[in-house]
């Protein structure tokens, strides 16, 4: 796939995230694991995982007269993508203004500050060995 804007739908992006946890999955198994969070019926996740193997994200084969999709964009690659653009429509390119506005959204306990520290202790090592 192009590096092009990966850009999915909540419901694509719901999808996504069924797949990339099973692997590989028939459009039952999507269905099945996305069921408590949004009851689908078949044929919308079937006509949804076609779309999502049409953009590029998808990839099937036929298994026992079923279709059984794999991902063909890692969750990684999407996600960095959808942030990416987040950032620059949101906060015109701000990493600083957007991390500002998470700290916001409320109180993070200690677990979430020590990552938080480590990772940019991580980001000024690396910051400082390229200059």
């Amino acid at each position: 796939m192009s590096r092009k804007k990966l850009k999915l739908a909540p419901v694509e992006l719901m999808l996504m995230k069924a797949v990339w946890r099973l692997g590989e999955a028939s459009v039952q198994h999507v269905r099945d694991a996305v069921a408590e969070e949004r009851e689908l019926a078949y044929t919308t996740v079937l006509t949804m995982l076609r779309k999502l193997e049409q953009k590029g994200f998808l990839a099937h084969e036929e298994v026992d007269r079923r279709y059984v999709y794999r991902p063909l964009v890692g969750e990684q690659e999407v996600t960095r993508s959808m942030l990416r653009d987040l950032l620059n429509r949101a906060f015109d390119g701000s990493r600083e203004l957007l991390v500002t506005r998470l700290f916001e959204l409320g109180r993070l306990d200690e677990k979430e500050l020590d990552a938080l520290r480590r990772q940019l202790n991580e980001a000024k090592k690396k910051q400082d060995r390229t200059q």
